[in-house]
């Protein structure tokens, strides 16, 4: 039988140790030296990516979010981690959100904020003393994604005196933000009252359609549409007689004025004419006898001379109505002188010339009837009746140049100023004009 070996096995000698409890020592420590190194370059790193992220971005609303404006200059590898598309950015709002440079996560915060104040331009303004309209009328605001106040910058601008103004308009959005516009103002210190032209009495008949508007017109030194109210309460539509009718003009800022007149109204007359049917007959007979170019003393010159020549006194006419007496004179060129005068009467008012009646008073035999005409700036008595005491008609007289058969009341007529200076050694009645004045 074989027996056990007693052979030891030989151990390493302290120097060996020694050799290999150094080698082992030193891989540690090199190994812990790399471990540290990594780590340390790894920390180097991520602060290098952290630094260049902004951890606080503020965009104005409306404004796109983008990844660069998280980043102080461009880092490759660098993302949203966050999903963004969802961010409405019309309104403001604050926002948590994660970004990716590298390898590096970090949060970082977005904030929405208006901060823009709203855009508005000025609307001149032309207002009156003590008028003040609404500050919303001054301005033009661009549209400012939302509601927006408008309000005078002073609590009450004063416009109390006439003048060309600056007055500041603020206008202030939801979001705080304001700007100021400074709005021009011109301030009318109006106290001229609108003045009623063509106002004058009327005649109408029982049952007629009373113009009372019919050639009157209002005007002011500044309101463009002054308005014009007619009192009619005094009149009575179904019986005859005379009435006073007011007609007040008034501005928009509140001047008034006013002026009465009186409204005859009658009872038609039998036989009555339509004064068209007068006017178209009176119209042939202008055409025939006048020029255009003519002036409205030659035309008027004509007028009488016509009425003078043509119609012949029979001393008898129909007086129910002008027009009656016109047509009547027109149509069978006789008549008395209410005849003459109403057909003299229709042609100067076809001419536009203004003229009135002239009533003999007192009349102590009989009545008379002349025209008072609107010629060369001034009013004169035109006569186209033959008389006993003069040959051919008369135009253009003073008070002064009428006989004892003309006299008249003037204030009962209700007649105008009438002209003082004589014209009559100017008269040309060969040529039927009036000569210029000679010095």
């Amino acid at each position: 039988m074989r027996g056990r070996s007693t052979r030891r096995k030989k151990k390493p000698d302290k120097k060996t140790v020694r050799k290999i409890l150094i080698a082992a020592g030193l891989f540690i420590l090199i190994a812990a030296d790399a471990y540290y190194a990594n780590r340390l370059f790894y920390r180097k790193y991520c602060e290098r990516m952290e630094s260049y992220i902004i951890r606080e971005v503020s965009i104005e609303t409306g404004d796109p979010v983008e990844l660069r404006l998280f980043f102080r200059e461009p880092v490759e590898d660098s993302s949203f981690v966050t999903d963004v598309s969802g961010i409405d950015t019309s309104f403001p709002a604050t926002y948590m959100l994660k970004v990716r440079a590298g390898r590096v996560v970090d949060e970082v915060i977005l904030n929405v904020a208006d901060t823009t104040p709203p855009t508005a331009t000025a609307v001149p303004q032309t207002i009156y003393t003590g008028w003040l309209p609404e500050a919303s009328e001054c301005v033009s605001v661009a549209d400012d994604g939302g509601p927006v106040e408008i309000g005078y910058l002073e609590d009450e601008p004063d416009v109390s005196e006439g003048g060309e103004y600056l007055i500041p308009v603020e206008v202030t959005d939801r979001y705080g933000n304001s700007t100021a516009v400074h709005v021009p103002f011109t301030v009318i210190d109006d106290h001229i009252a609108p003045v009623i032209s063509g106002a004058q009495d009327l005649e109408f008949f029982i049952g007629d359609n009373i113009l009372y508007r019919e050639g009157v017109t209002v005007t002011d030194n500044y309101d463009p549409s002054p308005e014009l109210t007619i009192d009619t309460s005094d009149v009575n539509t179904s019986e005859e007689g005379l009435y006073t009718v007011r007609y007040i003009a008034t501005d928009e800022y509140g001047n008034s004025s006013e002026q009465d007149i009186t409204l005859n109204l009658r009872i038609m007359p039998e036989g009555y004419v339509d004064p068209e049917i007068v006017y178209a007959e009176a119209r042939e007979i202008l055409d025939s006898i006048t020029e255009p170019g003519m002036s409205d003393v030659e035309i008027a010159f004509r007028i009488f001379r016509w009425t003078s020549n043509n119609l012949h006194y029979i001393g008898t006419g129909i007086k129910t109505d002008w027009t009656a007496g016109a047509h009547e004179g027109f149509t069978t060129l006789r008549g008395d002188c209410y005849t003459y005068w109403a057909c003299a009467k229709a042609l100067l008012d076809v001419a536009g010339i203004p003229n009135m009646c002239v009533n003999r008073y007192p009349a102590y035999n009989s009545m008379h009837f002349w025209n008072l005409v609107y010629l060369n700036g001034e009013w004169y008595h035109c006569d186209s009746t033959p008389s006993f005491s003069h040959d051919g008609y008369w135009f253009m007289r003073t008070d002064a140049e009428l006989d004892g058969g003309h006299r008249f009341d003037a204030e009962l007529d209700g007649l105008p100023e009438r002209a003082t200076e004589s014209v009559q050694s100017r008269l040309d009645f060969y040529n039927l004009t009036l000569r210029e004045e000679t010095t």
